[in-house]
């Protein structure tokens, strides 16, 4: 896979590598662990501030048990009703405590305009108020500016604006609750003054209850009113009612027999009901007869008939009858049938059958006359039904007509008797009417106050403190779109690290100065190890010619080029700087050169000109500098992409065993692009925790995009040690490794 095809896999798989452990969210605490501490700080300072200059609050409490049973004198359920009863019920008292009926009556017995916690008037100016400006312009100036509205309204208007604002202020504090679905209402009020809030919360308890007996109270006046003038118009009714049954029923000759019908209704209803039963035994009869006429033609038993089967006589005779067959049947064995004891049996055998025939001949004539009985009985009933048939239908209407005004007047009658029964047991109830809620707790004057708690308060400041301060030290670290750490350059690049080089931070020596006098020192060492890192690279043959370049400029491409080549020169290498940043020459500014020496320039626009005779010597080291020339102006990318720079460079490459080129930052020209295809190998700097990842990416991808790259990796450039050792490498730190160095 190639370089760019490397970086491009790198960018597709930022999102899923840009993942943070939880340990790197821990170490980038542990890095801005003093902006923690401050930020931590200064909010639970200024939290404190604000908590204890809070005034504390109280809160007091009482309960009410309401839907309780009242006793019963009497019962006028029905009058009023009073079942509280379910859910719905106990919240709709809960409504009617916060009624600002009931709050209206508190602030009139407690007289809560004389506490200056509910009418601002009394409330004394602060320190403030005299610095106020305004303080010191007329009213009338106010009123022209709209600073101050003129109060036009009455003494009346001003009273009842007070008074709806205390109603307001005391329903915002004043919490009404159910406790546990139970019938237990408990009513909370919270306020500054210990005293006055346990107050309060019992004189709406107070007030509520009473509001209950007045309601009920004027509830009972107005129902017993209320009957008593329905009872004098019932009784006026009943009278007039009454008189009209009594003289309809004199002038039709009409005697009372029941409530409901007349004489003549109540005898002919009699008449049909003894016809009915006179018809039903009637036919009765005849079914018997019929009976004992059709087994009589049949000459079958008679003993299936149920007379007969009831005749005590019948029964007699056939008991004997069944004797004298037992004895028959024995005694025919011994003597046979012509024996005159035998015969003589059988003489009396026939004469008790005789005997029932008989009495079965009477039993029929007796159902015969039982049916003609029945038959009279029943014409006769018929004759009578008729008769009282004809006599009655002259009065039906007469007694329809009565009956009409008997119950007009028995209604009225009843409704005056209920009327009466419930003006009796309201008026009995008058003065002893119970609520139906009672007080289980009465509110205590408190003696902590329930706010502010400054404990918990101070702790949920700390816990939100930190927070903040947490989400700041993220929200910057997310701002803040430089690379760390190696892992980051691999992850985010897929490229590798040369070197990581620390920040100089000796302010009197010169960084270049100080790898050569100091070579012992932790930045030396750097060097040293990306000079290592080099001579790595290519194992067959040695990179000769390295390319130096950035994103941007002052990522510190120019003191690397400087380190680099100079500690190769004091280790024993020929090696030689190149600038070729001809717009911005870092080289001559660092070396303090003659800016009228000739360089690099001057070399590629003058074919007479010899690398010998623009090189030039670094006084420390055996370092040679080929510095960017004095020639005004020059075309960059035709003085690169020339011959005679390929020349050049190759004529370095025979003559040095390090060439170092100081590019231009490859985002501001395309120099580094051309001079990249004339060296072994480029190395791309980073400034450490500075360069944003888009503008390194963007870079890197010019680079690659000629298909000639051969970028040997990145170099981490002005590292805080410190801090690297906490973020970059864990297994690093800077205290640990110090002894190893000499600074």
């Amino acid at each position: 896979m190639s370089n760019e095809s490397n970086l491009l896999a790198g960018e597709m798989s930022e999102e899923n590598t840009n993942a943070l452990s939880l340990s790197d969210y821990f170490h980038t605490l542990w890095l801005k662990r003093q902006l923690l501490v401050n930020v931590t700080a200064f909010i639970l300072f200024l939290a404190v501030l604000v908590i204890y200059q809070l005034s504390p609050r109280y809160t007091a409490a009482t309960q009410l048990l309401v839907g309780i049973n009242a006793a019963k004198v009497v019962d006028i359920e029905q009058v009023l009703t009073g079942s509280l009863t379910g859910d719905s019920a106990v919240i709709g008292e809960m409504e009617v405590i916060k009624s600002r009926e009931i709050i209206r009556k508190v602030n009139e017995s407690l007289k809560l305009d004389q506490y200056p916690e509910f009418n601002s008037a009394l409330v004394p100016p602060g320190f403030f108020a005299d610095l106020n400006p305004l303080h010191l312009l007329p009213d009338n100036w106010l009123v022209a500016l709209g600073l101050k509205s003129i109060d036009t309204s009455t003494e009346e208007e001003q009273h009842e604006a007070l008074q709806i604002s205390i109603i307001n202020k005391i329903l915002s504090k004043l919490t009404v609750t159910q406790i546990k679905r139970s019938q237990v209402i408990n009513i909370a009020f919270e306020s500054k003054d210990p005293k006055l809030v346990a107050k309060i919360v019992n004189a709406v308890a107070d007030k509520y209850i009473i509001g209950q007996l007045q309601a009920k109270f004027d509830a009972t006046k107005k129902a017993a009113d209320w009957l008593n003038d329905q009872l004098g118009v019932l009784k006026k009714k009943v009278e007039a009612s009454e008189q009209a049954v009594e003289s309809y029923r004199k002038s039709h000759n009409l005697v009372a027999v029941s409530k409901e019908v007349g004489l003549s209704q109540q005898q002919l209803s009699e008449v049909n009901s003894q016809l009915i039963l006179a018809r039903v035994q009637r036919a009765e009869a005849e079914a018997k007869y019929q009976q004992v006429e059709d087994i009589s033609r049949s000459g079958r038993n008679f003993d299936s008939v149920a007379d007969v089967l009831n005749s005590s006589l019948i029964s007699s005779l056939r008991g004997q009858e069944s004797e004298v067959q037992r004895k028959y049947s024995e005694m025919l064995v011994e003597f046979g049938a012509r024996h005159p004891k035998m015969i003589q049996m059988r003489a009396e055998l026939d004469d008790i059958e005789s005997k029932v025939r008989a009495e079965v001949k009477k039993i029929a004539a007796g159902l015969h006359n039982t049916l003609d009985v029945a038959r009279a009985r029943e014409s006769s009933l018929l004759a009578s039904l008729k008769q009282l048939e004809s006599k009655a239908s002259g009065n039906n209407q007469d007694e329809v007509e009565l009956r009409a005004l008997e119950r007009e007047a028995t209604a009225n009658k009843t409704l005056f008797e209920n009327f009466l029964g419930r003006f009796k047991e309201t008026a009995s109830t008058q003065g002893i009417e119970q609520a139906d809620a009672r007080v289980i707790s009465f509110a205590e004057i408190p003696t902590e106050a329930t706010f502010p708690k400054k404990n918990l308060l101070l702790l949920i400041s700390f816990i939100g403190a930190v927070f903040v301060a947490i989400s700041l030290i993220f929200i910057i670290d997310q701002i803040n779109p430089g690379v760390r750490t190696p892992e980051q350059v691999h992850d985010f690049f897929n490229m590798s690290t040369m070197g990581i080089i620390p920040m100089h931070q000796e302010t009197k020596i010169e960084p270049h100065d100080y790898v050569i006098e100091k070579p012992l020192s932790g930045l030396a060492e750097a060097i040293n190890t990306l000079r290592l890192s080099l001579s790595l690279l290519n194992p067959d043959a040695a990179v000769k010619s390295i390319l130096i370049t950035s994103s941007l400029p002052g990522e510190g491409k120019s003191t690397l080029s400087a380190m680099l080549a100079r500690l190769s020169a004091s280790a024993g290498q020929r090696s030689v700087i190149v600038e070729a940043d001809i717009r911005r020459p870092a080289i001559t500014k660092t070396f303090g050169l003659d800016k009228e020496s000739l360089g690099l320039t001057d070399l590629l626009s003058n074919p007479d000109l010899k690398l010998a005779d623009v090189l030039l010597k670094d006084p420390k080291t055996n370092m040679m500098i080929l510095s960017r020339g004095n020639a005004g102006y020059v075309n960059a990318l035709d003085l690169f992409a020339s011959k005679r720079m390929r020349s050049i460079m190759q004529e370095l490459r025979e003559q040095f065993d390090l060439v170092v080129v100081d590019s231009a930052p490859i985002m501001a020209v395309p120099d580094s692009r051309i001079l990249q295809g004339l060296v072994d190998k480029t190395i791309y700097v980073l400034k450490w925790d500075s360069t944003p990842k888009k503008v390194v990416r963007n870079g890197l991808h010019l680079l690659m995009k000629d298909g000639n790259s051969n970028i040997a990796g990145v170099v981490l450039q002005q590292i805080n040690l410190k801090q690297y050792g906490h973020f970059g490498d864990y297994s690093y730190h800077y205290g640990r490794y110090k002894s190893y160095y000499s600074e």
